[in-house]
């Protein structure tokens, strides 16, 4: 009888082992940028437009200012020297308000922080992504054509924790 024997069979498998290595370093700073600034402003005056009323009627009292659709009425009153003294309304005078509206342009500088990476070692690893439409009143961002996106999180975000550290 033969005796039995147990054969082992090997085999050599690949196994991919990871080094985190430090290749470069990031630096996040802000910068303050001056832009021309435009505000157009209507802004409202009022105005008296004063019309002379003529009257040529004698009366024998005077009578207060009154208001009559918006209109202030103020009687103008002139005392005659004749053999008899009398009271003569002479005219009224109405006085409008007028509303006039006048464009006026200011133009002063205003600052915008913007965020610059430099890179110092010339990694190429950051990769800015930028949302598809600008905010109102904003420059265009950085050209970041040709540069694949990159998930927000995750490498960027460490980077940025650390600078801000």
């Amino acid at each position: 009888m033969e005796a039995e024997q147990t054969l082992e069979l090997r085999e050599e498998r690949l196994i991919a082992d990871k080094e985190l290595r430090d290749i470069g370093e990031v630096v996040v700073r802000t910068e303050v940028e001056e832009l021309p600034g435009r505000l157009e402003v209507d802004a409202v005056r009022q105005e008296a437009a004063i019309e002379h009323v003529p009257v040529g009627q004698f009366v024998s009292e005077r009578v207060a200012p009154w208001e009559e659709d918006g209109v202030l009425i103020m009687p103008i009153y002139e005392e005659q020297l004749v053999v008899a003294k009398r009271l003569l309304l002479r005219e009224y005078v109405k006085v409008r308000r007028v509303e006039t509206t006048e464009r006026r342009l200011f133009e002063e500088t205003v600052r915008r922080e913007r965020l610059v990476i430099d890179q110092p070692e010339h990694t190429d690893l950051i990769h800015e992504q930028f949302p598809a439409e600008d905010p109102p009143d904003t420059a265009a961002p950085q050209d970041t054509e040709g540069q694949p996106d990159q998930p927000t999180g995750g490498f960027l975000t460490s980077i940025v924790q650390k600078a801000l550290k």
